[in-house]
């Protein structure tokens, strides 16, 4: 008899990789000073997560948000966003995330052994961390004074009810016109990495 694991621990398992990866690559792209950061090691790989007060708090309530979104299904994509005098630049993470079936077959095939998960998705994980590190280097800088700010895309439905949540009005979310601004017909796209285990895919892509 095998033991399923239930939507709340794996939407445990998406935002603690997202906030892995949030995090690495604002250390890798040097938007902060790198005393900021203090390196740890996830799931056997050497990561960077900040020790600033104002941006942990950005990002545990951004992420506060996408686990309650991972959990209903209605979250669709994550994405993260450097922009320079309010002007969007052309590097852009995004984090588009494959909900499953509690029932479904690949929820069978992907959980038969608890034991067989955690090594895959370690392994894939690390992997993906060491890609990323590699493939941002050849990067230009970024401006100075460049900023950032996460989007969470999602349903109609769910933003309305985000918005009358009482939990969530000292985190207030606007609609974002991130997507209509971008001319898509003039973006390429490059996969950095992918984490596909657990019946959900994890792709992170720099337009």
């Amino acid at each position: 008899m095998h033991q399923y694991m239930s939507r709340e621990e794996l939407a445990d398992i998406v935002i603690e990789a997202l906030e892995v990866f949030l995090n690495h690559i604002l250390y890798l792209r040097d938007l902060y000073p790198a005393q900021i950061f203090k390196k740890r090691r996830f799931y056997n790989a050497p990561v960077y997560v900040s020790i600033f007060p104002p941006l942990n708090s950005y990002i545990h309530n951004v992420l506060r948000t996408a686990r309650e979104l991972q959990q209903r299904g209605v979250l669709q994509c994550v994405i993260l966003q450097f922009y320079h005098d309010e002007i969007p630049l052309n590097e852009c993470y995004s984090f588009n995330v494959t909900h499953f079936e509690a029932d479904g077959q690949m929820m069978y095939e992907a959980q038969s052994a608890n034991d067989k998960f955690l090594i895959e998705f370690e392994e894939q994980l690390r992997s993906s961390l060491y890609k990323l590190a590699e493939r941002l280097k050849p990067l230009d800088s970024l401006p100075k004074s460049a900023k950032f700010k996460v989007a969470l895309n999602t349903t109609q439905e769910a933003f309305m009810n985000l918005s009358h949540n009482s939990n969530y009005q000292d985190f207030p979310w606007l609609c974002d016109g991130l997507n209509s601004e971008r001319n898509k017909s003039e973006i390429a796209l490059l996969p950095l990495t992918r984490l596909n285990s657990i019946g959900l895919r994890l792709n992170l892509e720099i337009f």
